[in-house]
């Protein structure tokens, strides 16, 4: 008898298989999956009286504020005011913009000012 009538048939599997590929195509894991360039993170800020969105643009080095009820911009920082940004991270009530190198910076809300700046 042929080796391929003794093997029982599992077409369950490669619906699996299909199935896993797709599903890490799509979440990038094989490097597919590209940000467009000229995009950044996106932080949303509230208190008492704001809504705001914080966009950094990594390539243009720009902090952008939107207000996060009509999105009209309401303040960039420049290279110059918030330097580099790699990233930025919320924590405590405090909003940190951190630039390649590690170095830490607070940006005092509401008055979009930048702090002293820490490194790791």
């Amino acid at each position: 008898m042929p080796a391929l009538a003794t093997t029982p048939h599992r077409p369950w599997l490669a619906a699996l298989i299909l199935w896993a590929a797709l599903v890490a195509i799509v979440s990038g894991g094989f490097g597919l999956a590209h940000p467009p360039s000229g995009s950044g993170q996106l932080m949303r800020w509230q208190d008492a009286g704001h809504d705001w969105l914080l966009v950094a643009d990594a390539d243009t080095d720009q902090l952008t504020v939107y207000d996060a009820a009509d999105g009209r911009p309401l303040q960039r920082l420049g290279p110059a005011a918030a330097g580099g940004i790699a990233a930025m991270a919320r924590r405590d009530g405090h909003v940190y913009l951190v630039d390649d190198h590690g170095t830490r910076r607070e940006l005092r809300l509401p008055e979009l000012g930048m702090a002293a700046s820490r490194s790791r």
